[in-house]
């Protein structure tokens, strides 16, 4: 009987500890396993976004250089000769800041004969010598020394350059040389970017009219140094990027190399190919061990001392237990019970990034929250903790019925977890997005839900940043109004509505009569406030259901949707040139600007988007020569300005 006493109490004393300590390092061991694995899945995630940034960013920086060519080509598609004076004033009209650095001009190249040669007579030809064919360099504008020396230069000369020459001619496309070889190898690295210019009203369906019909190229030179400088500025620590040109990553190929992120071996690598202008890009990104340190992944890290630690108290205190009373093991038990919860809760804790955590017992219908919790949803300080009634009515009502019902999903069982987003009153009258993660912890029977645990992260900075990035894309900084990409979009989409249901819209372009002067004279601050409020007016003028444009410095367009007349069009014309021709007060200046317009409807003047452009731009041109004045009736004499096509 002693014999068995003394092993019971050895048992208790020394077995039950022991095998508590077991158990909390082996659950200790398994949850480093789990958040090594979630630290890896993190950072591969952050990584993957970063590579997949850089390349948007590369891919969008380039389509608004090929924007500026296609208007370039526009320009000399309405010019029958080539008029220096004329491509240098309209390049200098560009805003080419920031948002084109890199580019070091726009520029026009000419095919020649050899027989041709002679009526060249400035700038000279280089470099000199007897070929098949030539591609002189003609005019590259800004007018600054950096473009002067490259005048006259023979595109054709180069196998680089005349490769995207011939893929341009061959494709009608835009088309990008590889790296340009520098004569002294250490200049920065640059390509040349080009885009045909045919003869005809109509482009060419085919190989051989492309090349019987070709005028010439608009072409741009980049230095991709500044334009990537101007993409990233500074990398995130530990992030290396580079840029190769084709699919082969060696030193002959490279464009681009991130200054920081070269300390340590690379923990993750990753690549993605962009192809521009019929040319391939390797963008490949490196992450070094700064890299993870920055992001913070140390949760496996922080989990094994942390968890061995508690292994050792919870192993201490069932020893002290194990040698109490039947008090001491009632008491014991309670408290194990209660340890077992805020294991759980601090679990979970740990998966929503520290941020607000709540739990709800189901069917008591209480709710227990953290004081961040209350904050997030808007709730008073020191207020008591609300029901569910209560944290529903926080909800915004146009996401009420979205989250109540994911929330029933996830309480019947058809979801593993609820992962919601959507939008809490903030105490002031506003509303900011939160995400909500939940899960049901505890069910009793029938899978009838007890006790649901959750977390809540304030993403009301992310949610208004990706806000404010997509009206960007689609707008004009200055004015607001829709950029050129977004106001195609929204005529492509009129005219097929108009198609469908036999309707008839309007196109209206506006151009700025002596704008320019008002610029030069008064700065480009008053030019950008002038341009702002004549935005304002013309928008003013219009309906909520018609669009407003700018599409290039000071030129507007409006697209008027159905149903309309060419009365009630030339309403809002009329309405518009009154509206632009009132005097502006600006910086103490009185400043008075009158526009001219050309209207066109759909589908008397056109029947597709470059027809009804086509219609409303000459009539535009015909109204400007005619004296910038508006007409009173349509087909007055040349003294007014307002016409159809």
């Amino acid at each position: 009987m002693d014999s068995r006493s003394t092993s019971s109490r050895w048992l208790r004393w020394r077995g039950l500890p022991l095998l508590v300590l077991a158990g909390g390092l082996g659950l200790t061991l398994l949850y480093w396993q789990q958040q090594a694995h979630e630290d890896r899945r993190q950072l591969r995630a952050d990584f993957d976004a970063s590579l997949r940034d850089a390349s948007l960013r590369i891919e969008q920086r380039m389509a608004a250089h090929e924007h500026l060519l296609q208007g370039l080509r526009g320009f000399f598609d309405a010019q029958p000769q080539v008029d220096e004076q004329a491509l240098r004033r309209y390049v200098d009209a560009l805003p080419l800041g920031a948002d084109y650095a890199g580019l070091q001009g726009l520029g026009w190249a000419e095919p020649l004969a050899p027989e041709d040669l002679a009526r060249l007579k400035r700038p000279p030809l280089w470099p000199p010598g007897v070929r098949e064919q030539y591609a002189p360099l003609l005019q590259l504008e800004p007018d600054v020394q950096r473009n002067r020396v490259q005048l006259g230069r023979d595109l054709w000369a180069d196998a680089v350059p005349r490769r995207a020459l011939e893929a341009a001619r061959d494709s009608g496309r835009l088309a990008l040389s590889a790296r340009l070889a520098p004569a002294d190898g250490a200049a920065p690295a640059s390509f040349l970017m080009a885009l045909p210019v045919y003869r005809g009203n109509e482009p060419p369906d085919s190989l051989q009219e492309r090349r019987k019909r070709l005028r010439g190229w608009v072409v741009a030179p980049v230095l991709v140094p500044e334009l990537m400088a101007s993409l990233y500025g500074e990398l995130a620590p530990g992030l290396e990027l580079q840029v190769h040109d084709g699919q082969d990553l060696g030193e002959a190929e490279l464009l681009f190399r991130s200054a920081g992120g070269r300390g340590g071996e690379a923990l993750l690598r990753g690549q993605e190919f962009l192809v521009l202008g019929g040319h391939t890009w390797t963008v490949s990104l490196a992450a070094r061990p700064a890299f993870a340190e920055q992001r913070g992944a140390v949760g496996a890290a922080l989990a094994l001392p942390i968890g061995a630690a508690l292994s050792a108290l919870l192993a201490l205190l069932a020893w002290q237990l194990a040698t109490a009373r039947d008090r001491a093991l009632a008491l014991a038990e309670r408290m194990t019970q209660a340890l077992r919860e805020s294991e759980r809760r601090w679990a979970f804790a740990l998966e929503g990034a520290g941020d607000g955590v709540w739990d709800w017992q189901v069917v008591s219908g209480s709710i227990s929250s953290s004081a961040r919790w209350k904050a997030i949803m808007g709730l008073r300080p020191g207020q008591g903790e609300p029901t569910l009634a209560q944290m529903l009515a926080c909800i915004h009502p146009e996401d009420l019925p979205r989250v109540q019902a994911e929330l029933q999903r996830c309480l019947d069982g058809h979801s593993a977890s609820l992962v919601s987003e959507y939008r809490v009153a903030d105490g002031s009258g506003g509303w900011n997005w939160v995400l909500a993660r939940a899960t049901v912890m505890e069910r009793g029977p029938a899978q009838r839900p007890l006790r649901v645990i959750g977390t809540l992260s304030d993403i009301n900075a992310r949610r208004l940043s990706e806000e404010r990035v997509r009206f960007m894309a689609l707008h004009d900084p200055l004015t607001e109004l829709a950029n050129r990409a977004h106001f195609e979009e929204r005529m492509h989409f009129a005219l097929a509505n108009a198609r469908r249901y036999n309707e008839s819209i309007g196109l209206i372009l506006l151009d700025l009569d002596r704008f320019k002067p008002v610029n030069d004279s008064h700065g480009h601050a008053v030019g950008d406030q002038l341009l702002q409020t004549v935005a304002k007016r013309i928008k003013g003028s219009v309906r909520e259901t018609d669009t407003v444009g700018r599409i290039g410095g000071d030129e507007f367009v409006v697209l008027l949707t159905g149903p309309v007349t060419r009365e009630t069009a030339r309403v809002v014309a009329d309405k518009i040139f009154n509206q632009v021709a009132l005097p502006i007060e600006l910086a103490g200046l009185r400043l008075e600007i009158t526009c001219s317009l050309g209207l066109a409807l759909y589908p008397e003047d056109g029947s597709d988007e470059l027809s009804l452009t086509k219609s409303a731009d000459d009539a535009m041109y015909r109204n400007k020569r005619a004296g910038r004045r508006l007409l009173d009736e349509v087909g007055a004499p040349p003294a007014g300005g307002l016409t159809g096509p």
